[in-house]
Parts: C-alpha cells; sequence; structure tokens
C-alpha cells in the first residue's frame, strides 16, 4: 500500500504537555488493511514520554472513519488529561476524535456537523457484494450512534436522526445537543467562498457553498448563538495585519500552511536521503563494504566526499600492492639474475627480467 501523507503534527510540547494539530482531511487514504500508517502514529504518541495533558487542536471537515476511531481510541487509552479544542470546523470523521476526548472546547464562532456515514465504492459489484458493503456501512453507523450518545447523554434515535439529517450546528447548538463542554471567545474564525466551495479558516470543507447553513453564509456579525462569522475576521486580508516576526508568529497566523511547508521540507529531506544513500552504493567498490556502511549510516557523509575517499582508498589499495609486488620481486633474488639473449615466449630474456623489475619500480 502507498505511504499516506502524514496529516496530524505533534507539537508545542512543554512541561509534559503537548498539542495534536488535526487541520485538513483525516488521512486521504483509507487506513483499513493499512498496517503502517497507524503504527507511525502511535510510535509517535508513546515517543513523546510521559504527559500530563494533551490537546487536540481541530480544524477539519473530516475523512476516513477508520483513521478516526484509531487516534480516538488511542488518545482515550491514554493516561494523560485529553482535551479537544475546536479552532474553527468539527465535522464528520472529526467528531469522532472529539467524542473521544474527556472534554470537548469550542471557539464560539465555530462550526459542528455530523451526517450519515458514506463508503466509496469503485468498480463493478454483483448483488452480494453489495449487501456486504451495506452490512459494514450499518456496522460503522451503530459504532457512530453508540459513541455520539456516550459522549451526549442524548438516546440513540436522537443522534440517528440528526445524522440523517446531515446538522450543521453552531458552537452553542453544539454544546446544547451536549457534542460541546464549554464554549471560549479566543478564536477567530474565517468562513469563505472560494470557487463556489465552502472554506473554514483556510480548509477546504468539501461542501458547496450555497449548500452551507444561512447562518455560516451569512456575511453579517452575529452572536455566537445565532452566527457563525466573526466580525473581526469577515476578510482574509484582515490576518496580514497580524505583526509576524518569528516562527510560531506565523505558525499562530497560518498554522495549516505552515504544516504543510514543514511536511514538504520533511519530504525532501527524506528524497535527498534516499538519494544519497543510493550515490554511494553505486559508487562502491568490491573490498570496500566496512567503508560504504560507514558512510552511509555510523558516519554519515555526502555521496561527494564518498567519492573522493574512494579514490583516495583505491590510490592506497594500489600503492600497497606496487609496494608488495617490489618487496616480493626483491625477496626472490630475481634482481641478481644476469640477463642473457635466450628467447622467452618470443621475447628475449633481458627485455622480460626488465619488464618484471620495472613492477617493483614504478610508483
Amino acid at each position: 500500500m502507498p505511504e499516506s501523507k502524514k496529516f496530524w503534527q505533534f507539537r508545542n510540547q512543554a512541561d509534559n504537555t503537548v498539542e495534536l494539530l488535526l487541520y485538513g482531511d483525516i488521512s486521504q487514504t483509507s487506513w483499513w488493511g493499512d498496517e503502517v500508517t497507524p503504527k507511525q502514529f502511535a510510535d509517535e504518541l508513546a515517543g513523546l514520554g510521559a504527559l500530563d495533558k494533551i490537546v487536540v487542536r481541530i480544524n477539519s471537515g473530516g475523512g476516513d472513519v477508520f483513521a478516526a476511531q484509531a487516534i480516538g481510541n488511542l488518545l482515550e487509552q491514554h493516561p494523560a488529561d485529553v482535551s479537544a479544542k475546536i479552532d474553527g470546523l468539527c465535522a464528520s470523521a472529526a467528531t469522532i476524535v472529539a467524542c473521544h476526548c474527556g472534554k470537548v472546547i469550542a471557539a464560539n464562532d465555530s462550526t459542528y456537523m455530523v451526517h450519515p456515514v458514506r463508503i466509496g465504492a469503485y468498480g463493478y459489484y454483483d448483488a452480494e457484494d453489495l449487501r456486504k458493503y451495506i452490512e459494514a456501512l450499518a456496522a460503522i453507523k451503530e459504532s457512530i450512534i453508540g459513541l455520539y450518545a456516550k459522549k451526549t447523554g442524548k438516546s440513540k434515535e436522537d443522534v440517528t436522526a440528526w445524522m440523517d439529517a446531515t446538522s450543521w450546528w453552531t458552537a452553542a447548538q453544539a454544546k446544547e445537543n451536549g457534542f460541546v463542554d464549554e464554549l471560549v471567545d479566543d478564536e477567530s474564525v474565517v468562513a469563505e467562498n472560494r470557487g463556489g466551495l465552502l472554506f473554514i479558516n483556510s480548509v477546504n470543507t468539501g461542501v458547496p457553498f450555497d449548500k452551507a447553513p444561512n447562518f455560516v453564509q451569512s456575511a453579517k456579525a452575529a452572536t455566537a448563538a445565532e452566527g457563525f462569522v466573526n466580525k473581526n475576521c469577515q476578510k482574509e486580508d484582515n490576518n496580514m495585519a497580524v505583526e509576524i516576526k518569528t516562527v510560531n508568529d506565523l505558525r499562530g497566523a497560518y498554522p495549516a500552511l505552515v504544516n504543510e511547508i514543514e511536511e514538504a521540507a520533511a519530504q525532501n529531506a527524506r528524497n535527498e536521503e534516499r538519494q544519497r544513500i543510493q550515490d554511494i552504493e553505486e559508487m562502491s567498490l568490491p573490498g570496500s563494504e566496512d567503508m560504504t556502511n560507514e558512510a552511509k549510516f555510523t558516519k554519515p557523509i555526502s555521496a561527494a566526499d564518498f567519492a573522493k575517499a574512494v579514490v583516495k582508498n583505491a590510490k592506497q589499495r594500489g600503492e600497497k600492492f606496487l609496494t608488495g609486488a617490489k618487496n616480493d620481486a626483491d625477496n626472490s633474488g630475481m634482481n641478481g639474475v644476469e640477463t642473457s639473449t635466450v628467447a622467452f615466449n618470443g621475447v628475449e630474456s633481458d627485455e622480460f627480467m626488465a619488464a618484471l623489475k620495472s613492477v617493483g619500480a614504478k610508483k
């Protein structure tokens, strides 16, 4: 299975506290049958060491149910105090992660959305195949209904009706329905119409703008209970008013962009490292295995430096060979043999002996 693009980021670890950033799609490919990516997330979480608090910052339109369930369960089982902070949008599979957290805090001008479970099927299927897909959808939906009911304290009938209706809520409405525990005023949310699609805090929700609820489409400032657009954030250009002097300033203003840049840089570094190792392997000579492994792993050097080392090593081995040949010739007494005109395979012996002597004389 091709490697999935990493969609999460652990950041700002200090004093046994860490943030988990979930901005954008939760996995571009399904975690069903993926043995690599879930393990990578689990290993990163375990590698953080002892933690007292994990804050999951969410601005996501959802994604893969299996990825959301795996992340949510890992967080719920973690001994740290885990809370979710909805910075802009918490929709679809992102709500699964939020519901696994001990406490959900939402910006007053954020939004929340639940909808029916969907499955992507490609190809041709007979009735039996389709029946299995329907059974799978029913099982997944039932597990999500149970999670929602546990989080909200509402009946399964209530949460089923919300899902079937594709419900969009303000933060206050989500709190009233039990999905959010606390509202705060310290976040700013931007709702935009980009090419007919709804973007929230620069994250594409995948929803046509004209299909979004009226409170999302409204361009007027409104209270948290009535509307979505913050009066200080109606224009994307307003973000430029933030003075950015450090990387942390940039991360605070454009977290999704910084995450994308860092991921691209990490991927470039991985590509460069693979190319370095490949170049070194191609330049390796028989008998230089130890030097090659050292250059690749234990004492890494560039391919150019390795090329110089290979040439130097070959020269040293050549000089050693020539020195050995000269010593062998000296010790054999060959240098004391008188030349004669007897032919040896068609070559006069004096020419033949002179050629042998020259082997040890050349530098």
